[in-house]
């Protein structure tokens, strides 16, 4: 295993997001959008009482964790989309005519789709604290953000790769991957459902990182074990969504 050869795949990887402006928009730009529209709607709206914690939140900040794990599940999207338009222009099959060896294409993705949630979960932090965001919050608190986006972001590769998997092109991956999209997005994300359907959250991966980042913005430290719980959980659940879809794509 060579770095070299790594660093040419996390290259192409990042070449390919820059290139594609859906892709770039999707990937950095999409809810840093929705973030500004729902501040400048619901900033000063209190309906949702104040958090967990006691202290007064308007909608817009008690959306704001979900937003972050939003943004992670739509890589699901623009992975599934990206990879299946290689495949479909043969981009996969001249690597596979190079040394470049499967390990190393693995490694060099992740890497890429290790920088671009840092720049993603960046651009809606900054967006957020400009809409009127006020976590309590400390710079390792920060940091654990990051770290949960990043998981979230190999489990939505994961889940991009299964979709790959039987879409017929980028067009069907597309569509498709809103399938593993749409029930995060309502059950697991900024969407309130209510109560009762909070268990349903937690047969969805964004449902940790949501929570997570929820109790990292506004709770008193980070010794809240439900922080590391739900880490380990994202870890875990990652890992093995990741792997799965790593074996259905490469079969």
């Amino acid at each position: 295993m060579k770095s070299q050869r790594i660093l040419t795949v996390f290259k192409m990887e990042m070449k390919k997001l820059i290139r594609t402006p859906m892709y770039l928009f999707f990937s950095l730009f999409f809810v840093a959008m929705l973030v500004i529209i729902l501040g400048f709607s619901l900033g000063n709206l209190h309906g949702w009482g104040p958090d967990a914690y006691g202290n007064p939140r308007s909608i817009f900040e008690h959306m704001v964790p979900g937003l972050f794990a939003y943004a992670g599940i739509m890589t699901i999207f623009t992975f599934a989309s990206a990879i299946t338009a290689d495949r479909d222009h043969g981009v996969q099959r001249r690597m596979k005519t190079t040394p470049i060896t499967s390990g190393e294409v693995i490694i060099g993705q992740m890497l890429s789709y290790t920088i671009i949630p840092i720049i993603q979960t960046a651009i809606i932090l900054v967006t957020s604290l400009l809409m009127g965001f006020r976590p309590n919050i400390s710079v390792l608190g920060i940091l654990m953000i990051f770290v949960f986006m990043i998981f979230l972001s190999f489990c939505s590769v994961g889940l991009g790769l299964i979709t790959a998997t039987v879409a017929k092109d980028a067009r069907a991956a597309g569509s498709l991957a809103f399938i593993f999209i749409v029930p995060q997005q309502l059950f697991g994300s900024f969407i309130y459902m209510g109560e009762a359907t909070k268990v349903i959250g937690y047969f969805m991966p964004s449902q940790y990182v949501t929570e997570a980042i929820y109790r990292i913005s506004y709770g008193p430290n980070l010794t809240d074990v439900f922080i590391w719980i739900d880490l380990l959980m994202i870890v875990v659940i990652s890992a093995v969504i990741y792997v799965i879809g790593v074996k259905l794509y490469d079969r």
